[in-house]
């Protein structure tokens, strides 16, 4: 009899991990992914509160991001034990604590003995091998404490979720970084137009916030569409020049013969069509800022003549007999490596050394990958608000490509697929892998030489539907038009149930 007893409640505990399993694979929403792991063991565990707790230094410095009560997704206080937080963080693993307050380890501790806890089960939450938070359940009443059995399920279902909580985590972590940055460096500083969560990234606006108080020449260096043009304006909008002009000149969109006209001005009559006296682009920004887009164009007649104002802060136009003074802070950018340059004769040494007294290296969009699907929905919002859209809905799928892609045309290419991906689409209708240019749509699929089947389409409609709907099959069988029964045999089918 004990034994059917026990057979029976391994089935209905099988069960209900194979639910929690079941929901997270459904679902693709960061919060209800978190809710489902902490409801579902509460349940299974008999637990009465769980906490999700995050690390937000050293010590006992943490921050109770999410607390539920068993029967529901919001509990009241955050009141947790510090001393088992700090013990689950420190030695990195699931801890179990039967009965608190015989416990030798904790049962004197302030907050076992004022706030009654009697058993407690914590594991260590961690992103790229760093413990960041605490998964953390517990029991005040003596029916229901945890013993080695609920240990044992705890980390089965730590085990079943592992990837749900790495990934939700992640996604935590870099929310509060991103709103440490919004709170703190964006408070302080103006970032127009930039969008990251790429914790390499938010470093190099430190150091653009740092330097662009002083009157230091920078260069900006990194692949084409990068947002180098972005980062030098943020230069100057953080500099106290902000308020004196900002001209912008690029090298290699103006004939050699021309550019130094445009640069440094010339006086009527100083050769063939000067009809005129013209201020060059230097002398107009006296008292701001002078960008030189793509430096690494500049003839080398032309280099000589700017490092002399870079070194005494003069210009002489061309036809001039004498220079003039002018006080300009010098802002370049590149995409080219100006050392190989200067190892080909191309680029003048001491030049270089007087632009990059500060460089800031600006990496690829792929080496920022939680940037990504922010800049995406960023330039996404935009379109629609010029075009006076609702922002449509984005298949999963569609994500997961967008995240895979190399954008081999960095942040520029992915601002030109999200306005075109508006353009070609219908208003009211999700945005679906179809509707990507034919390089992503290729890069979808790979080696594929197929298009998408109507099995493949409909599985990424279902799979948007459900997304729409959290998980709740009732109203994703209402929105596609079909019965939940119909809704049951097409997930088996497709392999999502």
């Amino acid at each position: 009899m004990t034994e059917t007893r026990t057979s029976d409640r391994d089935s209905r505990q099988l069960a209900k991990l194979h639910d929690l399993a079941r929901e997270l694979l459904l679902l693709e929403d960061y919060d209800r992914m978190l809710d489902a792991v902490v409801r579902h063991s509460l349940a299974i565990l008999r637990g009465e509160r769980g906490f999700l707790v995050l690390r937000r230094g050293e010590g006992l410095d943490y921050k109770v991001l999410r607390n539920w009560r068993r029967d529901e997704l919001e509990g009241l206080g955050d009141d947790i034990s510090r001393s088992i937080v700090q013990k689950v963080l420190d030695s990195q693993q699931p801890i179990l604590v039967e009965d608190a307050l015989s416990d030798q380890r904790f049962g004197k501790t302030d907050s076992i003995l004022r706030m009654g806890i009697r058993s407690v089960l914590a594991a260590p939450l961690v992103v790229d091998e760093e413990p960041v938070g605490v998964l953390y359940l517990e029991s005040r009443t003596l029916e229901r404490l945890f013993g080695r059995e609920e240990y044992e399920l705890f980390l089965h279902i730590l085990e079943l979720s592992s990837r749900a909580l790495r990934n939700c985590m992640h996604r935590i972590v870099l929310e509060q970084r991103n709103s440490l940055l919004e709170t703190d460096l964006l408070a302080r500083h103006r970032f127009p137009g930039i969008v990251t969560q790429d914790p390499g990234f938010i470093k190099i606006l430190e150091t653009v916030a740092q330097v662009a108080t002083s009157d230091l020449p920078v260069l900006v260096q990194g692949p084409s569409g990068t947002g180098k043009e972005l980062i030098v304006r943020a230069l100057h909008l953080n500099s106290q020049r902000s308020g004196q002009p900002f001209v912008t000149v690029n090298c290699g969109a103006i004939s050699p013969a021309l550019l130094e006209s445009e640069l440094f001005g010339h006086l009527k009559g100083s050769f063939t069509g000067a009809t005129t006296n013209k201020v060059g682009v230097i002398a107009s920004a006296d008292s701001g800022s002078v960008f030189l887009d793509e430096v690494g164009e500049l003839p080398q007649e032309l280099q000589v003549k700017l490092l002399r104002t870079l070194q005494f802060g003069e210009v002489q136009q061309v036809g001039a007999t004498r220079p003039s003074t002018v006080d300009v802070r010098f802002l370049a950018a590149t995409n080219r490596n100006l050392e190989e340059e200067v190892a080909k004769g191309n680029f003048r040494e001491d030049l270089l050394y007087r632009l990059n007294v500060v460089t800031l290296e600006l990496p690829p969009l792929w080496d920022r990958p939680d940037d990504i699907l922010p800049l995406f929905y960023h330039f996404l919002k935009q379109s629609c608000e010029q075009m006076e859209r609702p922002v449509p809905q984005v298949s999963p799928r569609l994500e997961r490509v967008l995240q895979d892609y190399s954008w081999p045309g960095n942040i520029r290419e992915l601002e030109n697929e999200a306005k075109r991906l508006i353009a070609v689409s219908t208003e009211g209708t999700p945005l679906t892998v179809d509707r990507l240019s034919p390089r992503l749509t290729r890069a979808a699929r790979k080696e594929r030489s197929q298009p998408l089947s109507l099995e493949e389409q409909e599985k990424e409609l279902i799979e948007l539907h459900l997304k729409q709907a959290g998980g709740n099959r009732t109203r994703t069988a209402e929105s596609l038009g079909i019965s939940r029964e119909g809704l049951r045999k097409k997930m088996k089918r497709l392999g999502l149930a």
